[in-house]
This record gives structure tokens, sequence and C-alpha cells, in this order.
């Protein structure tokens, strides 16, 4: 049997033997909840929140929609809008003179996601959304909060995505301040879009996908927790 191992180690180091470590997809939002959608909006400067409850397929269970109108040069509208039809988007949008920018929290309304592992148990965890259309440069951000009793540490991920239609693919391991945060004891997640005068943009799902890894990858100290929780 020691012998097996060994040769197993062996093999999985040089790449000889490749086997594919898989973990499921661990979804925040797909979008597709409430069947009757949801929207907040701005008229001029200002903020808004709208929460909604009791969403299937989404993390906690609650969305909460906020935007916030830094410019109105016509006292126009700014939105956020959930649109549940197939295939279930998110869409920001801001009129003719609106600066306005749109924040979705996930936090179970307030009380917090109480540590969930949004790994689902992948070794190399990547942040994942598709902007399905974006008229001018979108600006992304997402903030991972852990819980408390972690130490209640925040990592984050900001870009500018461009215009057009891009696919937001981010190790969770490359986030500022991800060595500080337990992502398997997660309490809240924000998403940010932003933007300049008169910003569009419109994303879908929003998940946490695994990295396909390999044992050649893994390399030894990999392929050994493997194996010892195989035994366990």
């Amino acid at each position: 049997m020691k012998r097996t191992i060994a040769a197993l180690v062996v093999l999985a180091t040089l790449g000889v033997l490749a086997p594919t470590v898989h973990a499921a997809p661990f979804t925040i939002d797909h979008f597709t909840q409430p069947n009757t959608g949801q929207a907040v909006s701005v008229t001029g400067i200002g903020s808004a929140f709208n929460t909604t409850t009791g969403l299937a397929g989404v993390v906690g269970g609650s969305r909460t929609l906020q935007v916030d109108v830094t410019a109105s040069a016509y006292g126009q509208s700014s939105s956020l809008v959930v649109s549940p039809a197939s295939p279930g988007a998110l869409s920001l949008g801001n009129d003719s003179g609106q600066v306005g920018v749109g924040t979705v929290t996930w936090d179970a309304n307030g009380a917090g996601l109480g540590g969930v592992d949004i790994t689902n148990g992948s070794i190399l965890p990547i942040f994942q959304a598709t902007i399905l259309f974006s008229d001018l440069n979108l600006g992304f951000r997402v903030d991972i909060t852990e819980t408390a009793g972690a130490g209640g540490s925040t990592a984050f991920w900001s870009t500018n995505l461009g215009s057009g239609p891009s696919l937001v693919n981010q190790s969770l391991a490359s986030f500022t301040n991800a060595g500080a945060v337990d992502f398997t004891k997660v309490d809240k997640i924000v998403l940010t879009m932003s933007g300049p005068l008169a910003q569009d943009a419109t994303l879908d799902l929003v998940e946490v996908v695994p990295e396909p890894v390999t044992m050649s990858m893994l390399g030894l100290g990999g392929l050994a927790l493997l194996l010892r929780r195989r035994r366990a």
C-alpha cells in the first residue's frame, strides 16, 4: 500500500497522472427571482434602496439594491433593475446627464450570511460574472467580508472593464487583502457598478466557480492531503 501511494505521488508530481479534481459552483445570484422583478430608482441627485426577501437561488435569500446619484445635469433618473425573464439580468441605467452608482448587497437582509463557504471546497475559486452590455467604461467592484468570528476582514477587487460585453473571471486569491479573509466563512458580499455620465450596463449570473485542478497541479502536498481525506 505504501509503495502504491509513493508511486502515485511521483506520477502526479511528474504530471503523468492527472485526474481532474472537481467542485460545484457557488451561486451568489442568478437574478431570476422574484418573478415580478425588483427595481430602485432616483430622480435628480440622491439615494434610494430596496430590499427583497424570500428569494430562491440567492445567497442569504435576500437582495438589496441601492442607487446613489452624485450628478444630475437635467434632473432625470438613474435606476438599478432586476429582470427575471430568462436568463435573468441586473441592469444599471442612467439617463442623460445622470451619474449614478448601483450597489447590490447580499447579507440576508442585514442579518449576515452566517459564515457561508462561497468556495464550495474549491482549491482555486474564481469570482465570475458576465457583462452582457456596457455602453461606456464600466467600473466594477466586489467586496467580500468574513464573519466577525473569523475576524471581520474584507477583501475586494476593483477594475475598469471598459465598454462592450466582457467576462469577469477573477481568482479570489488575487483580491486585495485576500490573505486576511476566510472565504469559507463569508458574512456579506457587495457588488458595485459605476461609470461616467449616462453609464448603462447589464450583467447576468454572479457566482464563484472552481478552477479545474489536476493532481499534477496540486503537487506533493495537495495529493497527500487528498489521500488523507480519502482514507478518512
